[in-house]
């Protein structure tokens, strides 16, 4: 009679057992990244459609209004990515685990407004020293004014805004890493009409600002790079 008992539990215990495994095994399995899924059920906009860009794409949901998040390719940052804009792949790269460069643009004739956002990213180097950055972007761009300093949680922003010619602006600086130095993200946010001569061709240089600004805060350094290497040891 125990034995009998004994034998019914066991048998309870698998049928359970092999239900519960059934029951979870569709709600587990793992999610796919966009860059596994099919571009025609991605969003159709640029950043999914690239096929360079699509790999470096987090997620198909919004982080943001008009923002989704894109992961760099060593793995070193994460940056919020314009829905309107284009991916610049022949314009975007790496070298090694300690460089990349992002190149993203916009441009809308009815709009009449077009922009370049240029982000380098490294460690080491003038990661160790980012003033050269700003002497280097000085001496490029011929920029004679003071630095604006902005202070964050994780990290620190210096920029500077450049008038080039009626309805076209720069503005350009660095990012830098206060907790997982040294890591450094110099941007030049490129911001004018498409077609100066045209009537009404006009920039707001306040909301460009903002825009800008918006853009590079959402830069967040992951403190690891492509390699699984921690930036804190350099």
């Amino acid at each position: 009679m125990v034995k009998s008992k004994i034998l019914l539990a066991i048998v309870i215990a698998l049928i359970v057992g092999g239900c519960g495994q059934m029951d979870s095994s569709p709600e587990e399995e793992t999610e796919k990244t966009p860059a596994e899924m099919d571009p025609a059920d991605l969003p159709q906009i640029d950043a999914f459609q690239n096929e360079y860009s699509r790999e470096l794409m987090v997620s198909t949901e919004p982080v943001a209004e008009g923002f989704y998040l894109m992961r760099s390719k060593i793995d070193a940052f994460t940056i919020w990515f314009p829905e309107e804009a284009v991916f610049m792949d022949n314009a975007s790269g790496v070298d090694g685990d300690h460089y990349e460069k992002l190149r993203i643009s916009y441009e809308n004739k009815n709009e009449n407004r077009g922009y370049t956002g240029n982000f380098q990213y490294q460690y080491g180097g003038n990661a160790k020293k980012p003033e050269r950055i700003l002497d280097n972007l000085r001496w490029r761009w011929e920029f004679e004014e003071e630095w604006n300093e902005v202070e964050e949680e994780e990290g620190t922003i210096f920029y500077g805004i450049k008038k080039m010619a009626t309805n076209e602006y720069v503005v350009m600086g660095y990012k830098v890493s206060i907790k997982q130095a040294p890591q450094v993200i110099e941007f030049v946010y490129d911001v004018s009409c498409v077609n100066k001569q045209a009537d009404g061709c006009e920039i707001n240089l306040e909301k460009e600002k903002e825009f800008a600004l918006e853009w590079v805060k959402s830069i967040q350094f992951s403190g690891t790079r492509g390699n699984g290497g921690e930036t804190d040891d350099e």
